[in-house]
């Protein structure tokens, strides 16, 4: 059972509600799973900018994940992947090298991702997360929307990896149907010209990045704004990835509370986000 079909797992039933949920769901996952999809020739070159920190349990089942996108393994002489460190105390550095280049950058998501794009050779940069697994179609479904020069910016939903059963069905819905939803440019589930990203003047590096609230609106909604001011973005809706929930708040989770707790407890610590 793929994590989509976890998703999904508990919607089954009789009555209108479980048939469009299962509708809205094959919506988000049918082709993003299709490894044998038809694969573009990316429209430029491209850079994977993951920044991480003390991530050791996660950082290398996302990297196997991303490097085994379709259109990287048809293409890979468009693509580089970049991890950048952002001070981990744990072996996260060490277990990344393994698959990709890293670089440091002081603590502060958004000082790590400024960091990684102006390292980036490539024209195109993907902005993912960790702690997130990506489907082996989706990089592909994400690209194909930079062939159009006026997108400046293309991004996709988020849905999660073990969620209890009435945040899955949300998540489900919310990414098919929610307005809200689909103009939140997910840091973990993005892509952009950098050539935009320098002109919008990129991320405010002045907020504090101890505040994960403040970083989120930065990351994901002013920044998301100040993108489409310059050019069209996209949310494909086809291209969902399957991120953690630990940043979640208290009570959103069933089957993760003691992670949830461990997570919360180690941000008061200052040891991540």
């Amino acid at each position: 059972m793929n994590v989509s079909d976890k998703i999904a797992t508990g919607a089954a039933g009789v009555g209108l509600f479980s048939w469009l949920t299962a509708k809205l769901h094959s919506r988000l996952v049918d082709e993003v799973y299709n490894e044998y999809a038809k694969v573009y020739v990316p429209p430029d070159i491209v850079s994977i900018v993951i920044p991480a920190f003390n991530e050791e349990e996660n950082v290398e089942d996302t990297l196997k994940s991303i490097l085994s996108q379709n259109i990287i393994l048809k293409h890979s002489d468009y693509f580089e992947c970049i991890v950048v460190d952002n001070e981990s105390t744990d072996h996260t550095a060490e277990i990344a090298r393994q698959y990709c280049q890293v670089i440091s950058a002081p603590r502060g998501k958004l000082n790590a991702k400024h960091k990684g794009i102006k390292h980036a050779v490539g024209n195109i940069i993907v902005s993912c997360d960790a702690d997130t697994y990506y489907p082996p179609n989706w990089l592909n479904l994400i690209l194909r929307h930079f062939h159009d020069p006026e997108v400046v910016g293309v991004h996709g939903p988020l849905l999660y990896k073990e969620a209890s059963l009435p945040l899955r069905l949300a998540a489900i819905w919310n990414a098919n149907l929610s307005p809200h939803v689909q103009r939140v440019f997910s840091g973990g589930n993005s892509a952009f010209r950098k050539s935009a990203y320098l002109e919008v003047g990129g991320f405010n590096l002045t907020i504090d990045q101890s505040n994960r609230t403040q970083v989120a609106y930065e990351e994901e909604i002013s920044f998301g704004y100040r993108l489409s001011q310059v050019g069209k973005v996209v949310f494909e809706v086809r291209a969902p990835v399957f991120t953690s929930m630990r940043y979640m708040g208290s009570g959103a989770l069933i089957e993760t509370e003691r992670q949830l707790t461990q997570y919360q407890e180690e941000r008061k610590r200052g040891e991540r986000f």
